[in-house]
């Protein structure tokens, strides 16, 4: 498998050669596919059930760290997957016990959730007045915006609402990690935005016919590609 391949080859790198790699490995830039498919082989790599060689699971992980920062900066994915994907890992490494020793500080509660935060894409008072329009939009949208059932689905067009979106993939990550934040200014931050994450819950409009829309409600998640 091609993502298997990468992946040993980009273990192998020089420390700080990462860029160059993937760079000179797609020219015209990587794919979300791609960069997912190395953060989850990553994650089942660490998994606390797999036996490991001796600072293997560390190296995984700081490698995990390195290459969801590089991806957010190449562009490879959007800001939000990265901080979802560093709070994941940064759960993943609270698992174990003892703790893992020579983590970077990007991967404890605190630097996972500091990080996270600031690639929320929107002011609180945007995101709530964004998900007030969705409802609305949602509540009143008539037939002509659904596609019946059965039909095809045009994928090309902009989703809708995709910061707010950002925004709830963000806030669904940090518990994961907020029972173990220490920083005051951190925990702060957090308490600010969990305060709306309630308001924000609905339903993301599905392009099924409006019969079949509240059987659909369920279904409705996020885009983490």
């Amino acid at each position: 498998m091609r993502v298997d391949h990468d992946l040993r080859e980009m273990r192998g790198l020089p420390e700080g050669r990462l860029a160059d790699w993937v760079t000179h490995r797609f020219p015209g830039g990587t794919s979300p596919q791609w960069w997912l498919s190395i953060f989850e082989s990553l994650e089942v790599s660490a998994t606390p059930f797999r036996k490991m060689v001796p600072n293997r699971r560390a190296e995984d992980l700081n490698f995990a760290a390195e290459a969801i920062k590089l991806a957010v900066e190449l562009g490879g994915v959007r800001a939000a997957i990265g901080a979802y994907w560093m709070l994941r890992f940064a759960a993943l490494a609270l698992r174990f016990d003892p703790p893992i020793s020579g983590l970077p500080e990007i991967l404890s509660p605190d630097g996972s959730a500091e990080w996270a935060l600031r690639q929320i894409p929107l002011k609180r008072e945007c995101a709530i007045e964004q998900s007030e329009i969705r409802k609305v939009e949602y509540l009143t949208a008539g037939d002509g915006f659904y596609a019946p059932l059965g039909g095809g689905v045009n994928p090309l067009g902009e989703v809708k609402f995709s910061a707010l979106q950002d925004v709830e993939l963000i806030l669904s990550a940090l518990p994961w990690v907020s029972l173990h934040v220490k920083d005051e200014v951190i925990c702060g931050e957090i308490r600010y935005w969990m305060e709306i994450r309630g308001s924000l819950k609905w339903p993301v409009p599905c392009r099924c016919s409006s019969q079949a829309r509240r059987a659909h409600d369920s279904g409705c998640h996020y885009g983490i590609g």
